[in-house]
């Protein structure tokens, strides 16, 4: 969950996010108070309930938020020619933007990243289904140029995106902490990648 204030983004609700997102990872989302982030955000308890109804609601803003930035943050990185692994696992990093590694470093990190409800938000499934999306059509692209090839792989490209999606966000819940999990998404990013690249390699 990015905590930077964006261009569309009224600053007082920029700054509201980065309280919230201070208490959660200090108290976690049982103790944090809307007190705690009024204090953060540097306003009263009641001009915080004119932006929102709660803490969920704050909690359910910062991740559409965080997902917003992460897809224009995919975007950049497939956009620039590289190494596919290297691609892939900057791909990985955009998604996770700065806020993975405070979240999971967290002593509160079980309790914030185990939250479903703010991952169901349409908004977040419809970016989560896009940068999906992103992903296939980089891989088409590098199919159609003769970078990648899906030889043997029994798969299409959105298939084997939504792959990729599903093992990156997996490697998570069996990560004890942070450097497991970017140690994970390293392995990941070079199975796939290796995968896609085979014909380079002369596999």
């Amino acid at each position: 969950m990015d905590t930077e204030a964006g261009p569309t983004i009224d600053p007082k609700d920029a700054a509201i996010l980065r309280a919230a997102f201070t208490a959660f990872a200090r108290y976690g989302l049982r103790r944090t108070s809307m007190a705690d982030i009024a204090i953060g955000a540097g306003m009263s308890r009641p001009a915080l309930y004119l932006h929102y109804a709660g803490k969920e609601d704050i909690f359910n803003a910062l991740v559409r938020t965080h997902f917003e930035r992460s897809e224009k943050a995919v975007l950049k990185v497939l956009a620039t020619a590289g190494d596919t692994v290297d691609t892939l696992l900057a791909t990985f990093h955009a998604i996770d933007g700065d806020a993975m590694e405070a979240m999971m470093n967290s002593p509160h990190a079980d309790e914030i990243l185990s939250a479903d409800t703010p991952f169901t938000q349409p908004a977040v499934q419809e970016a989560h289904t896009r940068i999906t999306g992103h992903i296939a059509r980089w891989i088409e692209a590098g199919v159609a140029d003769g970078r990648l090839s899906l030889e043997g792989l029994g798969a299409s490209a959105d298939e084997v995106a939504a792959t990729i999606m599903a093992t990156k966000f997996g490697v998570k819940a069996t990560s004890k902490d942070f450097a497991a999990y970017r140690a994970a998404e390293a392995r990941v990013a070079a199975i796939f990648g290796k995968a896609l690249s085979k014909r380079n390699d002369g596999g």
